[in-house]
């Protein structure tokens, strides 16, 4: 009589794999997170090939790092998101390191300080038990925001500048475009949630903040404009004329109708495209 082979008996099993990367869901901040670097880089007076791909190396694994870290925090990771956290690390080391060690790009350790606070601080809100995440909160956005358009000064220094007033105007100008973005879908998602036929009382509650900033914002960009002068800045109004247009006009015509989120995201990034084209051509005119 045969004997069976144990072998056989068992069932195989198959090794886990690592899994798929995890990944943000939230694509239109790739768009803040490289759109300022690319405007910061067509700038410069230079363009160091091995410092730029050392620096998208860097903010790359940064940004992936962080998010990986997030869902350990809210313990919402796989089981190999640990595993993923340590490779984006690794790949936010092997970019930044040289580029302070090798390339003396020393300014840098500063942004990357402010970018830690502001991240810490988005973690911390985040972390709150809370019956809302204050991290996907309007002002949560913004200070994330905050973060990602910190790549304007990162490539300004990348290029062979220093933490200036240039790097810091680079900041700014990228922070109030893409905090436009910001305001404007919040008033959106709010006013959807009312539910009804909005009366003047509904739309100022839905949009006062993004009116608020954007009438601000109107006025600081035509001033500036007219303190440069000339065509540049003529390029600098009509860089955040689309985002100023779309906002005023989106509050006028409100409704609790909520456009659909894939359209919203594509005419952004259409919106960023203007701006850094035609940011980047009053700079150098200027």
């Amino acid at each position: 009589m045969a004997t069976a082979n144990p072998a056989h008996e068992r069932p195989a099993t198959a090794r886990p794999g690592i899994g798929p990367p995890p990944l943000p869901r939230e694509h239109g901040a790739w768009v803040i997170l490289f759109g300022p670097m690319i405007a910061a880089f067509a700038v410069g007076a230079s363009f160091p090939l091995a410092p730029a791909l050392l620096l998208v190396l860097a903010v790359t694994g940064g940004y992936l790092a962080r998010h990986a870290a997030s869902l350990l925090m809210r313990r919402r990771a796989r089981d190999a998101t640990d595993l993923w956290l340590a490779l984006y690390g690794a790949a936010f080391l092997a970019g930044g390191l040289p580029l302070v060690v090798l390339y003396g790009r020393v300014d840098l350790l500063w942004v990357e300080l402010a970018v830690a606070l502001c991240f810490g601080v988005h973690s911390a809100l985040a972390a709150l038990p809370t019956r809302k995440r204050l991290d996907r909160s309007q002002w949560g956005e913004l200070l994330g925001t905050i973060a990602l358009t910190s790549t304007a000064p990162a490539a300004h220094i990348t290029a062979g500048g220093r933490l200036d007033s240039t790097a810091l105007c680079l900041w700014a100008a990228s922070l109030l475009f893409y905090a436009s973005g910001i305001f404007h879908v919040r008033m959106l998602l709010g006013a959807a949630k009312i539910r009804r036929e909005l009366s003047a009382s509904d739309r100022w509650l839905a949009g006062r903040d993004s009116l608020i900033y954007h009438v601000l914002l109107a006025v600081l960009v035509a001033g500036l404009s007219v303190r440069i002068g000339g065509l540049a800045g003529l390029l600098t109004w009509l860089a955040y004329l689309p985002v100023l247009w779309r906002a005023f006009m989106g509050y006028a015509t409100l409704s609790s109708r909520l456009p659909p989120l894939k359209r919203i995201g594509l005419v952004e990034t259409g919106y960023a495209l203007w701006f850094t084209v035609l940011f980047v051509a009053a700079v150098r005119l200027g």
